[in-house]
């Protein structure tokens, strides 16, 4: 009996944990931020480009050399100590230094990029949810309508009222309705699941108490607000990189500054004008400086070149995104344009009728004034239009989103 309670208990359990939570869009927004892993990883990102920013005074490694042996004369216990170090002129600190913040712009730009980009799917999938919520409300209504014919079709039927044509197209369109309900019903649980992946928090998300209404619009349609763009400013930005990269390969042809220092010994020579000896105690040190020069030109003048070309390419690149851009702000704004002038017309005038047309025609049926045909087309005609108008409503607030998305203001609700 304990075990049966202790299963039962888990399966309860089980049961409570798949309910989705109830999230806001702003809810559902901010954790998405706080918590999904492409934007942890864009910070990482930015993060390891700061630390390689640190590395553009590096000067590489210093030599240290130790030689014992007979190097001055017959004795053979010398020895010496020669430390040098080659320096980079100081232009390519300057310009290794600039590319590095070059780069940790990029990262950020890159993030803003993978940012804007996870906003528009949570806020797509958040608002096809609302949407798919209010389309099940309505088929609710219609399963209700046509269960509510279909008994009094049945009824007829067996009052010897009406003909058996009549009662099988209302039991099938009870059918179809209620088919038509679990499929939208389906929908609504894959887009809670999309929404709680898009969050990455291990579960289905729900909207909470959202009602399907029209999304405000304040962009307007000019195309000057592409600027704010995160992928073209991060497009631009690779530019600036590649510029960057170019002039720290020019850089490369300026010589390296040699410093060092020696200690050594010098057993068996002078070491005064007594005539006195050197032996293993006297020790004599100096320093050495010098140019480090590049004889082959041939290999960095190719990096050059190539530094050059990827320029080139990158400048090319943003300029053909920036065509792309505007094109897709155009379409989109034209695709605002028309979905807007449909939702307008159901809103005007064919929403009224189509309540107008559900609430006679049941009344109608009900009272034998029309047959089961009329009651039929009536009835379809005016759910279809409520039908179409909350695809209208929907595909004018999927038309805003994408041009936030497109406009980069897509970390606002």
């Amino acid at each position: 009996m304990r075990y049966l309670i202790a299963a039962t208990l888990i399966f309860c359990g089980q049961l409570v944990a798949a309910q989705p939570q109830k999230v806001t869009l702003e809810q559902a927004m901010n954790q998405a931020v706080q918590i999904n892993k492409s934007i942890q990883a864009a910070d990482l990102g930015i993060e390891y480009q700061r630390q390689l920013k640190r590395t553009s005074t590096d000067i590489g490694k210093t030599n240290v050399v130790y030689m014992r042996g007979q190097y001055n004369s017959f004795a053979k216990d010398d020895n010496n100590v020669t430390i040098s170090q080659s320096i980079p002129f100081p232009t390519v600190f300057a310009t290794q230094s600039k590319l590095n913040q070059s780069l940790i712009k990029g990262s950020e730009l890159h993030k803003s990029t993978v940012q804007n980009e996870l906003m528009y799917q949570v806020k797509q999938a958040f608002y096809e949810l609302v949407y798919l919520k209010a389309k099940e409300s309505l088929l609710r209504r219609q399963d209700s309508i046509y269960q509510n014919f279909a008994r009094a079709a049945d009824a007829r039927y067996r009052a010897g009222e009406t003909n058996l044509l009549e009662k099988t197209t209302a039991e099938t369109q009870s059918s179809e309705v209620t088919n038509k309900l679990n499929q939208t019903r389906a929908d609504v649980t894959i887009y809670q699941q999309l929404l709680g992946t898009l969050i990455n928090n291990g579960m289905p998300m729900d909207a909470a108490n959202e009602i399907l209404q029209e999304r405000e619009f304040d962009l307007n349609a000019d195309t000057v607000l592409l600027k704010h763009n995160p992928q073209l400013a991060f497009l631009k930005q690779q530019t600036e990189i590649a510029e960057a990269e170019r002039k720290v390969a020019g850089a490369k042809f300026l010589p390296d500054i040699l410093v060092g220092y020696f200690n050594q010994t010098l057993i068996g020579t002078p070491a005064n004008s007594n005539g006195d000896l050197a032996t293993h105690s006297d020790r004599f040190q100096g320093f050495e400086i010098g140019l480090s020069v590049p004889l082959w030109f041939g290999p960095q003048s190719a990096k050059v070149k190539a530094a050059s070309i990827n320029e080139q390419r990158a400048g090319s690149v943003y300029e053909y995104n920036q065509t792309i851009l505007k094109g897709q702000w155009q379409q989109a704004i034209q695709q605002y344009a028309k979905s807007k002038s449909s939702l307008a017309y159901y809103q005007t005038a064919a929403l009224q009728n189509a309540e107008l047309i559900l609430k006679q025609s049941e009344l109608a049926f009900r009272n034998g004034e029309i047959d089961y045909m009329e009651f039929l087309l009536s009835t379809r005609s005016a759910i279809q239009i409520r039908e179409n108008f909350l695809i209208s409503l929907n595909d004018v607030n999927q038309s805003i989103i994408y041009l936030e998305f497109l406009a980069g203001s897509n970390n606002n609700q």
